[in-house]
């Protein structure tokens, strides 16, 4: 049987009608908890929203399965098992108490959550950086969000210190299917705001990044499995481009894209990708951008303005999408409960000028609340 064990974050708009057809079940990690169901070896899961992760894993009989999200999930377990791939990168960890007497020597570092989401609590940090102050803001920060995410997902006294990786960001949804082989099923480009606040605002793809990459990922994935041996697993990995090379930022199990990226596939190029995953279809690139070359699609998350206050203000979505549509033609757009959420809305825009696209990574969220 194939099984979507939805959470407490967004997912997807399309799981209602996936869960029509005979051989899928949906229900929350709510529901699961208060079943009798359990996962045999053979059967699928897909769970879009972290939240309902743990969940998911004490009901798995396969233990070595339960052991490979245990190995992608944890940071510092993932860094472990990427060891042998990546033999020279530097990584550690520390209780949040031990992060003020840290020292990295000439190293500049990354500092984040040992399990962690949506960027909640990440720093930069380097030999001048005062750690007590940073260690405080970190604290409040992933504080603020135990709304959002459980203790299961967004861990708050445990970090990761790993080396600063530079260059532009790639993510990829995949998952690796019945054989182990991995099966791309989208590439995205994650280029930087103007606003820091508002990291995720954009991810877009386009016929150039595949042109570029997939390879490179195809290689990647098949090298990774050498050392994990997983099938039927899905994954939202994320990378940095560094001195030519992809490094992986994270590996998220058991899922594509979080808060609706993934739906982008559907709505760029029309095939579902989360019965892709069910059914164990690869995709044929060449075929998908043969005729779409001209097109760049991209995601756009409207964020809730970061000097608003949610309780008193309400999002105006009709000037949002009347910024969307300036130069994008708007493919799908999405209301989210802004107090429940930490966004507002998602946008799925088609675009043939990359140009244009990009002058929204200047939007000031603040602008779109009254």
């Amino acid at each position: 049987m194939n099984y979507i064990i939805t959470g407490n974050t967004y997912n997807s708009k399309f799981i209602e009608e996936l869960a029509k057809r005979d051989d899928i079940i949906a229900m929350s990690g709510e529901e699961l908890e208060n079943s009798n169901i359990y996962f045999a070896p053979l059967d699928k899961v897909y769970v879009p929203s972290e939240t309902s992760l743990s969940i998911v894993m004490d009901r798995m009989q396969d233990k070595s399965y339960v052991n490979g999200i245990n190995k992608l999930k944890n940071k510092y377990f993932c860094r472990e098992a990427l060891s042998s791939i990546y033999p020279d990168f530097y990584f550690a960890k520390a209780a949040l108490a031990d992060i003020p007497s840290l020292k990295f020597g000439d190293k500049k570092v990354v500092i984040k959550p040992l399990k962690g989401f949506f960027g909640t609590g990440v720093r930069i940090a380097d030999k001048d950086t005062d750690l007590h102050k940073l260690a405080y803001e970190m604290n409040l920060e992933v504080e603020s969000s135990v709304k959002f995410f459980p203790e299961s997902i967004l861990s708050k006294d445990e970090y990761i210190i790993e080396e600063f990786i530079t260059g532009d960001e790639y993510a990829v949804d995949m998952f690796f299917d019945e054989q182990g082989k991995p099966a791309i099923m989208n590439i995205y480009f994650h280029p930087e705001p103007i606003i820091p606040e508002y990291f995720h605002l954009m991810y877009y793809t386009n016929k150039e990044i595949f042109d570029l990459y997939l390879d490179t990922f195809n290689r990647f994935f098949t090298e990774l499995n050498g050392v994990l041996n997983l099938k039927n697993f899905p994954i939202h990995a994320e990378f940095k481009l560094q001195d030519g090379v992809m490094v992986p930022i994270e590996l998220n199990p058991m899922r594509y894209g979080g808060f609706g990226l993934a739906d982008l596939t559907f709505n760029s190029y029309n095939f579902q990708p989360i019965t892709a995953y069910f059914d164990d279809k690869p995709v044929d690139w060449y075929a998908i951008w043969k005729h779409r070359k001209q097109y760049n699609y991209a995601w756009i998350l409207g964020y809730n303005g970061k000097d608003v206050n949610m309780e008193t203000k309400e999002p105006n979505h009709e000037k949002f999408v009347q910024l969307l549509g300036v130069n994008n033609e708007i493919m799908d757009y999405v209301h989210l409960n802004h107090k429940t959420n930490p966004v507002f809305a998602l946008a799925y825009l088609r675009n043939n000028n990359i140009i244009l696209l990009k002058e929204l990574l200047g939007t000031e969220f603040n602008d779109f609340f009254a």
